[in-house]
């Protein structure tokens, strides 16, 4: 058993954890915990692992992760530049296409609005043009002498003519703009709001290796489980009112909002399991 190992498992007893107990706190496995204690790193399933696991195990015993790992800097494996820079980096390329999508439908916008009205104004014209085209014109008699009683009962009055009612445009509202808002950040919860939308679709993308845990208001589980590397799990909740999103390892897991991914409110590099609280304010 490695130095380190023993000050973590000293500080887990003398809070009466068990490693079960530890399990259900933090949500790594068992095994990987017991390889911290005995400093066995090479059952992990990564180097970048190693240093995220020890930093959620010395938090959940009360002991500070960053000074642990200062501590015994020389005992822990450390991950590669290479290795950090694909974790930390990798992004979706259907993040990009949907923002330029959403920037060419803003471009065109006015000019769609600017068409409408013009054949709105076409329409109204056309029509006038036809009431007027089929309004009977009254024969002018050649002299008032030639004019006959009949033709004079027969010739409409300014009361028979009906005032033509104003025809009033249509009003062409804009559509709705989904908006993704970031409120307060309480610990390792960050408070998010959605509106502009009907729709909540929740999309998870796993880079690697992670623990994720998705609870709406009522307290109904929607996962609560490890995600492998490279999958991708969606879930439809426009019917919720709020939902949890606990993530064990954030670097891992990219977070995805009806398509647009959602940055964590605290940088991975400073906290690895974060908490998301997203209310949705239905339009």
């Amino acid at each position: 058993m490695s130095e380190l190992g023993t000050r973590l498992k000293e500080a887990r007893m003398s809070k009466g954890y068990s490693l079960d107990d530890l399990q259900e706190i933090t949500k790594i496995q068992k095994r990987y915990l017991a390889g911290i204690e005995e400093g066995n790193y090479s059952m992990m399933p990564g180097q970048f692992y190693v240093r995220a696991f020890i930093k959620q195990y010395a938090d959940a015993v009360g002991l500070n992760s960053d000074e642990l790992l200062e501590s015994y800097k020389n005992d822990v494996p450390s991950s590669t530049s290479e290795e950090m820079h694909q974790k930390m980096t990798s992004v979706p390329s259907r993040r990009r296409v949907i923002t330029k999508s959403s920037k060419n439908l803003n471009e065109f916008f006015p000019m769609i609005i600017v068409a409408l009205f013009i054949i709105i104004g076409i329409v109204i014209f056309w029509y006038i043009f036809q009431n007027l085209a089929e309004t009977p014109q009254s024969e002018e008699p050649e002299t008032e002498e030639k004019m006959s009683l009949e033709e004079k009962n027969n010739t409409p009055s300014k009361d028979d003519i009906a005032e033509e009612e104003p025809i009033e445009e249509p009003i062409v509202e804009p559509e709705p703009v989904q908006m993704i808002e970031v409120g307060t950040i309480e610990g390792e919860t960050t408070n998010y709001s959605l509106s502009g939308t009907d729709t909540f679709s929740l999309t998870l993308v796993a880079l690697g290796r992670s623990w994720v845990e998705v609870k709406d208001q009522s307290g109904v589980v929607s996962l609560a489980r490890e995600l492998a590397t490279g999958e991708t799990v969606t879930f439809d909740l426009s019917d919720t009112e709020s939902v949890r999103v606990r993530v064990g390892a954030a670097p891992q897991i990219n977070v995805l909002i009806n398509d647009e991914k959602v940055e964590y409110g605290i940088p991975t590099t400073e906290r690895v399991t974060q908490n998301m609280m997203i209310q949705f304010l239905k339009q």
